[in-house]
């Protein structure tokens, strides 16, 4: 048999859910709930506008917190008026942002150009690309254009820890597309592509992030194959994932994993957390049997705090 690059392209769309809960004190009885009283000579409401929102009291004790082993204490006119954070950002490898990165020290990762990067950005940094591939994602705090370095916050690694870059076969992409592709594919590769994202959750016990998919990665008739055996291997017919959490209650972390139709854990922390990243490491192959064309499937990641 002659053997032919196909080209299969990997559309995600990822559909957020979140959900978040705050929890006070609070008077109630079987049919009526005061979620926190006052008494004060004027204010006590809610004013808004398209990007602020105002909540008043007036002619009131300055509001103090007493923290004790057990109990917190909110002293003062509307003190319980708080608004617990629940943030989830989805970042999806862009393969059209790729540069060469040559050299990694600390936060700061030498590229043979800048261009295209920004500050703010999320980056993803990987050694060795390809099915053993290692990886990282962080956010730009500094770019240097004359001497070609990008400066991250942090790096979040995943179980294989922090890349080695020695400038073969090793790369920066942007995390900031809308759809992910794995290009054009061949029996002697494994395609890769990186979903990261970053939580935010005040949420006393945690948060768990979750995946499924609509169908199998498909192309009318002709679906690649869920991994089954731990490992995505080049020249089989094989479509999986593994993250970079290694806490889960999943295989997710410790092999590569077939994504299904029912909700498995990818992430997760087990405490409050600001701006916790983890990412998830999409991989396929193919046999050479496959029909040649584009095949796609919809992921659906869901943020669900833990109480």
């Amino acid at each position: 048999m002659q053997s032919r690059c196909r080209k299969i392209v990997f559309i995600s769309i990822l559909t957020i859910f979140c959900s978040s809960f705050s929890a006070f004190a609070q008077m109630t009885s079987t049919n009526f709930q005061i979620v926190w009283d006052e008494f004060n000579s004027g204010g006590g409401e809610t004013s808004s506008s398209a990007s602020y929102e105002l909540r008043d009291s007036v002619s009131g004790s300055a509001s103090t917190r007493t923290e004790g082993t057990a109990y917190d204490l909110d002293a003062g006119y509307r003190a319980s008026i708080y608004d617990r954070v629940a943030d989830f950002e989805i970042f999806m490898q862009d393969r059209s942002s790729q540069v060469a990165a040559t050299l990694l020290a600390g936060q700061v990762v030498t590229v043979t150009t800048t261009s295209g990067f920004s500050v703010g950005q999320m980056i993803a940094l990987i050694s060795n690309e390809g099915g053993s591939q290692i990886e990282a994602i962080g956010k730009i705090t500094n770019i240097d254009t004359i001497l070609n370095k990008i400066t991250t916050d942090a790096w979040q690694v995943g179980a294989g820890g922090a890349p080695s870059i020695d400038g073969s076969n090793d790369y920066v992409y942007a995390l900031d597309s809308s759809s992910i592709s794995l290009g054009t594919l061949s029996t002697s590769i494994v395609a890769t592509a990186l979903v990261a994202w970053e939580v935010s959750a005040e949420v006393s016990d945690g948060y768990s992030v979750y995946i499924y998919e609509d169908q199998g990665l498909t192309n009318g008739t002709d679906t690649i194959t869920d991994v089954s055996d731990g490992t995505v291997t080049a020249g089989v017919s094989e479509y999986g994932a593994r993250s970079s959490d290694t806490s889960l209650s999943s295989t997710f972390d410790t092999q590569d994993t077939a994504i299904t139709t029912t909700l498995e854990q990818v992430g997760s922390r087990s405490d409050v957390s600001f701006d916790s990243r983890d990412f998830l490491t999409l991989k396929t192959a193919i046999s050479g049997l496959e029909s040649a064309g584009s095949y796609s499937h919809t992921l659906t990641l869901i943020y669900v705090g833990d109480y």
